[in-house]
């Protein structure tokens, strides 16, 4: 038995997939505009030289005993690694999910002050309805309070500050005054909690599960965040599991603001899908006081630094930059966005959002008041399942209103997708929402 959100359902099983399109055992193919859950298979299904990756890197070495040796490949494709990232990023490793990344940043971070000898230093400040792993480490650093629920009695050791969230600031603030109060509210949380107590500052550049794709609400407010992290040698730690490599239509989704942080953590499309990668790459300043004092980072696992998700890795950055992924996925995501203006003619559509190909909608009750539906009618689950059987896949999401309330659809395809490819997804969305929508009516009637 495998996990899955509803044990009561019996689910299509997929045999194979080619380009931006998955298929069942039935045959019936489906326009993957999830990538996977979610943002995975960035680069797109079958891809034959992955195959033979996978043979040639198997038949030579696929794991090393790293606790006394290295490897040409992985080092090669570490150092491809660090080149991909922002200037400025010196050092990188990989491990194998996005939750490993986050938590071997922060546990970077937080050596990294022990090193300068800041010993109290052991908070993390993350936001509210944002997502950066399933530990109970990452979800208590995560905002999440879906799935933080179920393990309440061993949550609420760090701070959180509210998400930045501008389709729900407070009717009275402009936009500038909104970024700034969201600004403001980290650099109050670091005094409150005690400058020589915070360690890090984990964030989203785009916040993507938890909320459906909200950008920053400024260009200001992630350059304020860089400040005030530095301002209080608090390691500024960003979550690029999702927003890195092409989704935003640039290497990492920070290098579209222009802003860089100490530590990222990468994954998802990281791999294309096709081996279960991730990594952290850390910038020259983290890297010094390590190198200075001799110390090694603990952070080691049994799959660290694989040599067959090197190979794999390589191959992918390789691939992107032949194919030119990021300006096509640019291109592509401002036309997707335009297209999915077309939803707002509908009563329940309240907000469309997103940056390059990650992009959200938000359903609500009452486009005046912005109120949500009631969480019982699941309703961004209904127009899933409803394009799932016209054969568009979607992430629904809830919550994204108190943490408990509220309904989104987030949408990640393929960046590899063409304009066709996004007619077919904005047009079945606008199915399933009108038969949704009067679906509903005399349920909230």
């Amino acid at each position: 038995m495998i996990v899955c959100p509803d044990l009561d359902k019996q689910y299509a099983r997929l045999t194979h997939g080619k380009g931006v399109y998955v298929f069942d055992e039935t045959g019936k193919r489906y326009l993957d505009g999830a990538s996977g859950s979610a943002a995975v298979s960035n680069i797109g299904y079958g891809i034959p030289e992955i195959g033979e990756i996978f043979r040639e890197q198997s038949a030579k070495i696929v794991v090393t005993p790293a606790h006394g040796f290295s490897s040409p490949v992985v080092e090669a494709y570490l150092d491809k690694l660090v080149q991909f990232a922002p200037e400025g990023f010196k050092r990188a490793w990989t491990v194998m999910s996005g939750t490993d990344a986050v938590e071997n940043a922060i546990k970077l971070a937080y050596q990294y002050h022990q090193i300068k000898g800041n010993v109290e230093r052991y908070k993390v400040i993350g936001r509210w309805s944002s997502y950066h792993g399933n530990s109970i480490f990452t979800l208590d650093v995560g905002g999440m309070k879906l799935r933080r629920a179920t393990y309440e009695r061993w949550m609420n050791n760090f701070p959180h500050i509210p998400p930045a969230y501008a389709y729900r600031k407070p009717a009275e603030q402009s936009l500038e005054e909104y970024s700034k109060s969201c600004s403001d509210a980290l650099e109050k949380c670091i005094l409150e909690e005690g400058p020589e107590t915070v360690a890090a500052f984990v964030f989203e550049p785009v916040v993507a599960a938890a909320l459906g794709a909200v950008p920053p609400p400024d260009e200001k407010y992630l350059r304020e965040i860089r400040r005030i992290c530095t301002k209080y040698d608090v390691v500024m730690i960003a979550d690029e599991i999702l927003t890195g490599f092409g989704r935003l239509g640039e290497n990492f989704g920070l290098d579209r603001w222009n802003v860089k942080p100490d530590i990222i953590a990468a994954g998802k499309g990281i791999s294309g899908g096709y081996y279960p990668l991730s990594a952290v790459i850390a910038n020259s300043n983290i890297c010094k006081v390590f190198e200075d004092s001799k110390t090694p980072f603990l952070g080691g696992h049994t799959f660290a630094c694989s040599p067959l998700g090197a190979a794999i890795g390589s191959f992918v950055i390789d691939y992107m930059q032949d194919m030119k992924i990021n300006s096509h996925a640019a291109r592509m995501g401002e036309l997707f966005l335009g297209q999915l203006e077309r939803l707002y003619k509908y009563d329940i559509v309240g907000d469309v959002r997103g940056a390059g190909l990650l992009a959200g909608v938000e359903l609500v009750r009452d486009k005046s008041t912005r109120s949500p539906f009631p969480p019982a009618l699941t309703l961004s689950k209904r127009i899933g399942e409803r394009s799932i059987d016209k054969g568009v896949i979607l992430y629904p999401g809830k919550g994204s209103v108190n943490g408990y309330e509220g309904d989104h659809i987030m949408i990640t395809p393929p960046l590899i997708l063409d304009e066709d490819h996004i007619e077919t997804i904005v047009s079945t969305m606008e199915i399933c929402i009108e038969e949704v929508q009067e679906e509903i009516k005399e349920l909230v009637a």
